[in-house]
């Protein structure tokens, strides 16, 4: 995604600011971004930040899309341009696959183990799951996920369950969620494989 000039994001943040009685410091705490950072994006001495953006803009309640353009990038061009081309423009050679997927989901298996990791799954998980607007599968495998962990007495199957509300939760996605509506391409396979794993353990445990 291509940011261009001129940069109106200044101006865009700022009334978002005023008309929400909202202090430049305040906004910095919501969104656990340095102020001085902010400052320098805003003014345009910093190159804009997209997960920055994406934190602002949901504080601010505002379409991300909203802040992407008064900040210059080109957000239109998911819907002239093919999107595999898209995709790996975003990733910039990253591999993007169902096997590199699942070795992100063992990493956070192993996380979720820990209760670190189930506490930030319990703290995190409603927070980003109200940013998804929308119905259909994913979401409701994300919900039935979410209350099979918080119910489940098996440590096997709420480590899989796990895995998929930390590769949700957390911003380290292959594709950022900030690239609407592409970012949850990645997030939604994450899901249906560990569904599908969860499933599998599921049956087999009680069978």
């Amino acid at each position: 995604m291509e940011q261009k000039g001129p940069n109106q994001l200044e101006d865009t943040v700022k009334s978002l600011l005023k008309q929400r009685s909202m202090s430049l410091r305040t906004l910095s705490k919501r969104t656990d971004i340095d102020v001085a950072s902010i400052s320098r994006m805003l003014s345009g001495k910093q190159k804009a930040n997209p997960d920055y953006l994406q934190r602002i803009a949901v504080e601010l309640d505002v379409p991300a899309d909203e802040l992407f353009r008064a900040a210059g990038f080109d957000v239109g061009r998911t819907k002239s341009q093919d999107s595999l081309d898209f995709v790996r423009e975003l990733l910039n050679g990253q591999e993007f696959s169902k096997q590199a997927i699942e070795m992100e989901l063992a990493k956070y298996e192993d996380y979720a183990r820990t209760d670190e990791g189930a506490n930030l799954i319990v703290e995190k998980f409603l927070e980003k799951r109200q940013q998804v607007s929308g119905t259909g599968a994913f979401i409701e495998q994300l919900d039935k996920m979410y209350n099979g962990f918080l119910d489940s007495n098996s440590d096997e199957e709420r480590c899989i369950l796990g895995s998929g509300l930390l590769y949700f939760v957390l911003s380290t996605d292959m594709i950022p969620d900030y690239i609407f509506p592409i970012g949850y391409i990645d997030d939604a396979l994450a899901i249906q494989i560990t569904w599908n794993r969860f499933l599998l353990i599921h049956r087999t445990t009680n069978e």
